[in-house]
């Protein structure tokens, strides 16, 4: 009777066990599952709305359903919103050229690459998700040019049309979205956020702490500059979320408060009073000690108040000079980006909001060169495929145009990834012509109802998406959920023809190809010209600046070099990184030197000074400066804040001429600009 106590018991826990093994082996891939149902769900609840509006081509709403749908849920509503927008603008120019050239073929063509290389050029120049609008703007229209080159006077209709059923996909897709909303994107931008403030705060803590400039707080430094792309990013997906009601201009506000924090940490660490504030170093450091970074994401309300605490406790150490006024400024920006994160955090809920924007409205270039290589590539991409449509008279031929838009269109910003990203593309197409092929003529005729239909549908979609969301070339599976709705031919009715098939098969694999190969003969710019290009360009804004030839603010000022640092390749070298940060450091002194100027003769000689380093002087302007610093210590016995803040300024700019002569030496004209950046 023990015998089978024991046997019973030690059967319950090796079951147990095996149960816990298989769950502990499934559980990573629930997120993956769980993506896949949602995307077969947007697929069939757009096709259920197409079929019951008696829709005849269903596979445009399904396919929008799809490529809406995305793994991150933040990003799929916004690029939902997005995605419309881009549409409706995609359809309203073609319908326009159409007018303009409603029986003059060549031109015709020659104007849908000229707009299809603008998609592309916007697609590069904008930021994240309105790039996204932009690239599906020139897919709309070449869309909707395919499906009216036979007959341009029906090209309005045929356009109101397909955005009415883009439109269906996107709203398809946005409600499952919003139903399975799980606020995923919101908690991962807090963790982001938390992260990068407290590699900030600390490593800033430690450099006050050694008192002297260590290699490891410029690493530092720079790896923290480097996340600022994707920050961006997780802020865009978190934007998008149904449980995001704060106000959006706090979160915009982080990276900018981050790239100050940095500027000010480099400036502090660069300085050459590190003796005369010793004393003081131990009284910010314990003003430092009661700030606990955990409580970022458990307590963001209580942090922001002994951020503002502490802020009021720096400016009586300032006030009293027990600190240099580099450092104290230093202190002071960490703890604004603090206080600015714990505001992101809090706005995924009730916010205290200040009103204050974020990121500015005006569009911001970092480098034009790489949107006109990408524009040339996709406008020479429409041309041959036309050209080879217009040679054979290849009934196809508009869905090839189509397919070679969508190639390189959808990967124009992705930089050094983009060709291997076309590759996956391309394979992933020809894939699904295969799956396609077994499903369109073995599976498919066999049902007859629309219940069986989605089910097959489900199924595919179920795998395709739990492998989309997977890191194993997830843009193989991506084609294959884009081009798997034409191909089958998901109409109303639907329409099984072998010939048919095969055309638009061999359309759309021959349309891919073709993007994927002008990746190879027109490739991305190397990242070390692109890195060259932009510190050549940084340099040329900052002789502007100093000559007087430009006058941004500083929102402006941060905002372009902040675009810069961020898209700086990750195959660029640490000092590029640094030259960069040296360049937003120095335009930020000059600006505020002039600004912060309390006397027209303090006036006159920082602009003398900014001037002479304008003109490839900077030794020059560097005695100027170091003369009147000199000068203004020796009349300094009123504490005067603006003299003080001039001299931590000009200190900067001397600064970063000791250590980046080579780089501010020489003037630059915009002329010499493309031969200075591809030396």
């Amino acid at each position: 009777m023990t015998a089978s106590y024991e046997d019973g018991r030690g059967g319950r826990l090796n079951w147990r066990g095996l149960r816990n093994a298989t769950l502990a082996w499934f559980q990573p891939l629930g997120p993956r599952i769980l993506f896949g149902l949602r995307l077969a769900a947007s697929v069939c609840l757009a096709l259920f709305i197409t079929y019951y509006l008696e829709l005849q081509n269903a596979f445009w709403a399904a396919t929008t359903a799809a490529i809406v749908c995305q793994p991150n849920l933040g990003a799929s509503i916004q690029k939902g919103r997005f995605r419309a927008i881009g549409s409706g603008i995609g359809a309203v120019v073609i319908v326009a050229l159409l007018a303009i050239c409603p029986q003059q073929r060549e031109p015709m063509l020659l104007l849908l690459a000229v707009f299809c290389g603008a998609c592309a050029a916007a697609a590069t120049l904008l930021r994240n998700l309105a790039a996204y609008a932009a690239a599906l703007a020139g897919i709309t229209g070449a869309v909707i040019f395919a499906d009216t080159v036979t007959d341009p006077s029906s090209a309005a209709f045929l356009a109101i049309v397909r955005v009415g059923e883009i439109c269906i996909g996107v709203g398809a897709a946005c409600l499952v979205a919003l139903l399975t909303d799980r606020g995923t994107a919101g908690r991962l931008l807090s963790q982001t956020v938390s992260r990068i403030s407290v590699k900030l705060f600390r490593g800033f803590s430690a450099d006050v702490a050694s008192g002297s400039v260590t290699g490891r707080g410029r690493a530092e430094r720079i790896e923290i500059a480097r996340q600022l792309g994707p920050l961006n990013l997780a802020i865009d997906a978190a934007v998008g979320e149904q449980s995001l009601v704060g106000d959006r201009g706090q979160l915009r506000r982080i990276p900018m408060k981050l790239l100050d924090a940095l500027t000010n940490w480099r400036n502090a660490a660069h300085g050459h009073d590190e003796a005369a504030s010793m004393v003081g170093r131990g009284e910010l450091l314990e003003v430092l000690g009661t700030i606990d970074t955990a409580r970022l994401e458990s307590d963001p309300a209580g942090l922001r108040r002994d951020c503002q605490a502490a802020l009021a406790e720096i400016d009586g150490l300032r006030n009293r000079h027990a600190v240099s006024a580099s450092l104290s400024d230093a202190a002071a920006a960490i703890l604004r980006s603090l206080e600015a994160s714990a505001d992101g955090v809090l706005a995924r809920g009730s916010l205290i909001g200040t009103g204050r924007a974020g990121w500015p409205a005006f569009p911001v270039i970092a480098d034009p060169l790489p949107a006109l290589v990408n524009g040339a590539r996709t406008a020479a991409a429409v041309m041959c495929t036309a050209w080879f449509w217009v040679v054979t008279a290849w009934p196809s031929g508009p869905f090839a145009i189509v397919f070679a838009v969508i190639a390189t269109l959808i990967f124009a910003s992705f930089g050094d990834l983009a060709r291997d990203l076309a590759r996956d593309y391309t394979i992933g197409v020809t894939l699904m012509a295969v799956v396609g092929g077994v499903l369109y003529f073995g599976v498919l005729p066999a049902f007859s109802s629309f219940a069986a239909l989605i089910s097959v549908l489900s199924v595919l979609f179920v795998w395709l998406g739990a492998m989309q969301a997977g890191q194993w070339h997830s843009v193989v599976f991506l084609a294959m959920t884009i081009s798997s709705l034409p191909l089958l031919g998901v109409g109303n009715p639907i329409v099984y023809d072998a010939a048919a098939y095969f055309n638009l098969a061999l359309a759309i694999v021959t349309g891919s190809a073709v993007g994927a190969l002008f990746f190879v003969a027109m490739p991305v710019i190397p990242p070390v010209v692109r890195a060259r290009r932009l510190i050549a360009l940084s340099a040329r804004d900052l002789r502007r600046l100093m000559a007087g030839a430009w006058t941004p603010d500083r929102r402006r000022w941060t905002a372009i070099m902040a675009r810069r640092i961020e898209v700086l390749p990750l195959q660029a070298a640490v000092e590029d990184a640094a030259d960069l940060l040296a360049l937003y450091a120095v335009g930020r002194a000059a600006l505020r030197l002039e600004q912060a100027a309390p006397d027209v003769r303090t006036q006159r000689a920082v602009r003398t000074a900014l001037k002479a380093f304008a003109e490839g002087r900077p030794f020059a302007a560097r005695s100027m400066l170091v003369s009147w610093c000199r000068e203004n210590r020796a009349v300094d016995a009123t504490n005067d804040e603006a003299r003080i803040v001039c001299q931590s300024d000009a200190a900067v700019i001397i600064d970063a001429i000791d250590n980046h002569a080579g780089l501010l030496a020489e003037p630059l004209r915009f002329w010499q600009l493309p031969g200075t950046a591809f030396k």
